[in-house]
C-alpha cells in the first residue's frame, strides 16, 4: 500500500507553528501607556490651572480689602467733611474760601491800607 502524500495545506499546518511579529503584551502595553501619558497630562494641566486661579482669586481679595479699606476711610472723610465744623473751616481754607465775617474784617482792613485791593473769595463748590 502506497501512503498518501499530504496535502500542501495540511503541511503548512503541521510543518511550522506561526510565529509572530511581536508578542501578544506589546498592543496592550502600548495602549495603556497611551492611556496613561493623556490622563497625566490633563491632571497636570489641570493642577497648573488651579494653582494659577488660586493665586489670582487671593491677588484680588487682597485688592478687595484694600478698597474696602479705602472705601471706609473716605466714608469716615465724608462724614467729617459734612458734620465736623473745624474739618469744613480746614478744608474750605485750602481753597482759599473763607466765612462772610471774615471777608467784612478784611475789607474794613483794606480799606484803612488805602488802595489796597479787596480779596475776592471763591465760591463754594456745587455738586455736579
Amino acid at each position: 500500500m502506497r501512503t498518501r502524500r499530504p496535502r500542501r495545506a495540511d503541511v503548512a499546518r503541521v510543518s511550522m507553528p506561526k510565529r509572530r511579529i511581536m508578542p501578544r503584551w506589546v498592543p496592550v502595553a502600548a495602549s495603556l501607556t497611551l492611556v496613561l501619558s493623556i490622563t497625566a497630562t490633563v491632571n497636570v494641566r489641570s493642577y497648573i490651572d488651579l494653582a494659577n486661579e488660586q493665586k489670582s482669586h487671593e491677588e484680588l481679595n487682597q485688592q478687595v480689602q484694600q478698597k474696602n479699606e479705602e472705601n471706609l476711610g473716605l466714608q469716615e472723610e465724608i462724614y467729617y467733611l459734612k458734620n465736623d465744623t473745624d474739618t469744613i473751616e480746614r478744608e474750605a481754607k485750602k481753597y482759599g474760601l473763607v466765612r462772610p465775617q471774615n471777608k467784612l474784617k478784611l475789607s474794613s482792613r483794606a480799606g484803612e491800607m488805602g488802595n489796597a485791593e479787596e480779596p475776592t473769595t471763591r465760591q463754594t463748590p456745587t455738586k455736579k
